[in-house]
């Protein structure tokens, strides 16, 4: 047989081309044009192609043909010349034979396992899917496979199903068997009825064809397999490898052993699934070869590695058999060894990209170098590709990225969220801001009108749903006369005509929610330009979009009627699974990839190679990923159906490892200590080589520099803590006014004053935020205020004040009409509270009406100072004036309620300022007088509805409160506002401004770190 072996140490496509010229005549140019070679991927033929241009020193080839064997088609096989595969039925298109599984998963009694919902039906068919295919392409009897129908194959690994599951195993196992064998009947008879096959049964049986072709003609010229089977391989090829092998111009190269093994040795690879020549190993035994028969390629093979690094990682992961291997030390070979390969340990996934951005960045500074980011996560490649564009550079990330996760793809997703969830701010902002949406427009006007909408209806408590709960969100905000805003919203309607609820009921054709669906996402991505599928489906990403999104149209009528509110679920579902080519860092720049940089996934990276790789994420659960062995078979169950071992997967992913780490001049094993908040586990590879080294004379692989690289980065060179601010603006910037909420915070917060007051910055409300203890009371208070006005100063008897307190929280509840969430939670709180103020009312007025009762009136009144002039304004809740003459201050509290030692202490200002500004007369209704009583009303209309709090008039020495109030706004306006006194940033230790909304632009976390606070008056 002609087997041969490239070692692990050597670049397999250097190794490989530089020994197919040797074995070429140097005096026919078109010899290696008639060369065809089969490779595990396109990449790699890529690769390959590279190589040849490398190998050639300069002179023009013509390059041999080069196919990927995984990937065989029936396109492919017409480019090699098999006429026999012709004559094979086409194969089922994936999403319709996943649609098709979906409607037959769904007739599933849900007692029996059942999917609940249509995305729960889609993803068991994709996982029924993955079962069939691999029953066929692990299917071993290949004569069968050859010359059997796809009904009497179906027929034969249906009859395996039989005693699959005796009576000693769960119940739930034997319903799951019953119903694999009803759902491939099924299955089988709809193909047959349509004369299609299924895809993994059309794979096997165009290898079948090719192996049948190549017995009756063997290829006339050379053909090659390279590089096939170091993760294993599948039957069909297994027996297309030994056949072509057989012939006396076919070929198959594999990559090499890092050392001979004994027999026994082998054969405890070959049983070991997780081992990384396990796959080799059932390739050869599958071929009646051994690792006798490999013969080398191209001697002396280009080395890359350091000498005995591929026998140290061997070493490193030998299985049980190989572990005397262990005792045996040899210090220096092993450290010899270790040259060129280091560990990079990262404190988590951001350093660890930025410590491989910058190590690839390095490889750049060696002219000629070529370097590699290897890794399964894709969170990780997206990263580095985003750190190396901080560097300038624009990474070739070949894995490409998720068909869902594209901007166009998730654009999709976000209209069909939005409909969902009745237009709620978050979902519908995603769509109106995406970069994608000008729903016919200018993206400039759109853009402007989606802000004021946002900021005049969306920001605050969550609006009712649905198009017109918007609409009287925007109405009764003062944008609702704003021309942007209406015209956006009739574009948003008009773009959504047909799509703008998803019911429970009645069910339709999920055909008819995607053409809907669609057509409301091109009308919202229209230009006055262009059409919005021009835009949808433009660019790198847009073409497989545009062919998936084709192909599930033609998949979803096989689906029986859903109801629409499950539709987004399920076209979420429909959208996973297919990558398309990834968008680089430097979207839209035009900047073309980096030659000699790259970032790959497993499958890309087999058979390349580079002058220094990093092997990112080697993490258990990561590389390698968990094991599942899927829903429809258990592990026993799965043995004795002839499957391999889930944990094949692990021993594939292990060979990745093993032959990317091997061959490399330089290669980074990379971890991060935590990956999304949580610790990680390293890969088991790495633990068994650590305890190996160990083992070796306390042995250990070098750590790279690059994290504490990363570290410093950004790093300043001298750490100089934050002052604590405290602007001092001129006195004829200052305002010359205050209010009693003003008061509160300038002797609370100086900076929060001056950022409010003087800077003019106003928080923006959160989307969709709880209600608050503001909206609470804003309600409270009219409620109250439309109440006392109704009634007077009298008392017009219970029937009459309970109806009038009726009106007044109806009349207050009116304006938040369109805010469900406070309706729900106080419309029943205000009913406990009317019979609290029910109560007090008619005792304050039993012995006589009041002479006065000032509701929600504004005073005013001129503070004057040797400086200047400040005028004091407030807003009193309430006003009473006592039959005996007297004034009573009254504030409504729906949240904590101030002692008295804070009216002192000057923590709570409001009720001392007011009553200072009636005895001034500054409320309108009132000529002065004395305040004999301050009372905070607390009214939550919970258990305890209301409860009345006096405060008296005076502090416990017996000053005033007025006088209290009036000393310290002097006090405040001769220091802050008509003095040079800067505006501090919480200058009182046990003070705090109410909501910190300003506590981000002090940076307070910076300068009080550890610092002491300092003091204030």
């Amino acid at each position: 047989m002609n087997l041969y072996a490239i070692p692990p140490a050597a670049p397999f496509l250097e190794t490989l081309a530089a020994g197919l010229l040797t074995r070429l005549p140097a005096d026919d140019p078109a010899a290696l044009a008639r060369v065809t070679l089969l490779l595990p991927t396109r990449r790699a033929a890529r690769g390959l192609r590279e190589a040849f241009l490398r190998a050639a020193g300069g002179r023009a080839l013509l390059l041999p043909r080069m196919r990927a064997l995984a990937g065989l088609s029936t396109e492919e096989a017409d480019e090699l010349a098999l006429p026999d595969l012709l004559d094979l039925p086409p194969a089922v298109e994936p999403l319709t034979r996943q649609a098709v599984l979906a409607a037959m998963a769904q007739r599933i009694p849900r007692r029996h396992g059942g999917p609940a919902t249509p995305e729960q039906a889609w993803l068991l068919a994709g996982e029924l899917a993955r079962l069939f295919d691999e029953i066929a392409l692990e299917e071993r009897d290949l004569d069968m496979l050859e010359h059997a129908s796809a009904e009497d194959f179906a027929e034969a690994w249906l009859a395996r199903l039989d005693g699959l599951v005796p009576d000693r195993h769960a119940t739930h196992w034997q319903i799951t068997t019953a119903v694999l064998r009803a759902a491939a009947q099924d299955w089988t008879g709809w193909l047959t009825d349509r004369g299609l096959l299924d895809i993994g049964v059309r794979r096997v049986k165009a290898l079948a064809a090719q192996v049948a072709a190549w017995r009756d003609a063997p290829p006339e010229h050379p053909t090659i397999a390279a590089g096939i089977g170091a993760g294993g391989t599948i039957p069909a090829a297994a027996a297309l490898l030994r056949r072509l092998a057989g012939t006396p111009r076919g070929a198959v190269v594999l990559q090499g052993l890092p050392e001979p093994m004994d027999a026994g040795l082998w054969e405890a690879v070959r049983t070991a699934p997780t081992h990384p020549l396990a796959g080799q190993a059932r390739l050869l035994a599958a071929m009646h070869a051994t690792p006798a028969d490999l013969r080398p390629w191209h001697a002396p093979a280009p080395t890359g590695a350091a000498p005995d690094r591929a026998v140290l990682l061997g070493r490193a992961l030998t299985p049980a058999e190989g572990l005397p291997a262990w005792t045996q030390r040899d210090r220096p070979r092993w450290s010899a060894a270790l040259s060129g390969l280091s560990r990079l340990v990262a404190a988590d996934a951001q350093q660890e990209a930025a410590a491989t951005a910058l190590l690839l960045r390095e490889s750049i500074e060696t002219p000629g170098e070529r370097a590699a980011l290897i890794t399964p996560d894709r969170d990780l490649a997206r990263r580095v590709s985003a750190e190396l564009a901080r560097h300038g550079i624009t990474a070739d990330d070949s894995a490409g990225e998720p068909l869902a996760e594209t901007p166009a793809a998730s654009f999709l997703r976000l209209v069909g969220r939005m409909v969902a969830e009745g237009f709620a701010p978050v979902p519908l902002l995603a769509v109106l801001k995406h970069p994608l949406c000008t729903g016919g427009m200018d993206r400039t006007d759109w853009v402007v009108a989606a802000r004021r909408m946002e900021r005049a209806a969306l920001r605050g408590p969550r609006p009712a749903p649905g198009l017109a709960g918007l609409r009287t969100s925007v109405a009764a905000s003062k944008a609702g006369a704003s021309t942007e805003v209406t015209r956006l919203l009739d574009a948003l309607e008009s773009a959504l005509d047909g799509f703008t609820t998803l019911p429970d009921a009645p069910a339709v054709p999920a055909a008819d929610l995607l053409r809907v669906h669609l057509a409301a996402a091109e009308a919202l991505a229209a230009t006055p330009e262009l059409p919005g599928g021009l835009r949808l489906y433009a660019g790198e990403e847009g073409e497989p979009l545009a062919r998936h999104l084709h192909d599930l149209t033609e998949a979803l009528p096989h689906l029986p009627p859903i109801a629409p509110a499950d539709w987004p679920d399920l076209f979420e579902a429909a959208l996973a699974g297919p990558v398309a080519p990834s968008l680089r860092a430097t979207r839209g720049r035009g900047d073309a990839a980096h030659p000699r940089i790259a970032i790959l996934g497993l499958l890309e990276a087999r058979l390349q190679s580079f002058d220094r790789v990093l092997l990112g994420a080697l993490e258990e659960t990561a590389w390698p990923q968990a094991t599942d062995p899927g829903p429809w078979m258990s592990r026993p169950m799965r043995a004795a159906f002839g499957l391999p071992e889930p944990e094949a997967r692990i021993g594939r992913v292990a060979a990745d490892f093993l032959f990317a780490a091997a061959a490399a001049p330089q290669a980074v094993l990379s971890t991060a200590a935590r990956r999304g908040g949580s610790p990680t586990v390293p890969a088991r590879w790495l633990v068994r080589l650590d305890t190996f080294l160990a083992g070796q004379g306390n042995l250990a692989l070098p750590i790279s520099p690059a994290a504490a690289w990363a570290a410093a980065l950004d790093a300043p060179e001298v750490v100089s803590p934050v002052p604590r601010p405290a602007p001092a603006p001129p006195p004829a910037l200052r305002p010359r006014r205050l209010t009693v909420s003003d008061a509160a915070l300038l002797i609370a917060d100086p900076y929060a004053f001056y950022a409010k007051r003087i800077l003019r910055l106003n928080p923006l409300k959160d989307l969709e935020e709880e209600v608050g203890a503001i909206d609470y009371g804003m309600l409270v208070h009219a409620a109250m205020a439309g109440f006392l006005r109704a009634i007077g100063t009298g008392w017009p008897g219970p029937e009459a004040a309970r109806d009038a307190w009726t009106r007044a929280s109806d009349a207050a509840l009116d304006a938040y009409r369109d805010r469900p969430g406070i309706l729900a939670f106080w419309t029943p709180r205000l009913a406990n509270i009317g019979g609290f103020v029910l109560d007090q009312e008619a005792e304050l007025r039993s012995s006589g009406p009041l002479r006065a009762c000032l509701v929600e009136v504004a005073g005013r009144a001129p503070l004057r100072l040797p400086g200047g002039e400040i005028e004091i304004e407030a807003r009193a809740d309430r006003l009473d004036q006592l039959p005996d003459g007297g004034w009573r201050v009254v504030d409504y509290k729906t949240g904590t309620v101030p002692k008295a030692k804070d009216l002192a202490a000057g923590g709570a200002p409001q009720l001392p300022i007011e009553a200072w500004l009636l005895e001034h007369g500054a409320f309108a209704g009132s000529e002065g007088g004395i305040v004999t009583n301050l009372l905070y009303w607390k009214l939550t209309g919970g258990e305890q509805p209301g409860e009345v709090q006096p405060l008296g008039a005076a502090a416990e020495d017996g000053t005033p409160f007025a006088t209290l109030a009036r000393d310290r706004l002097m006090d405040l306006a001769d220091k802050w506002l008509l003095g040079q006194a800067p505006f501090a940033s919480r200058p009182h230790p046990a003070r705090s401004a109410a909501g910190g909304d300003y506590d981000h632009l002090a940076r307070i976390e910076e300068w009080s770190a550890g610092t002491p606070e300092a003091g204030g008056d």
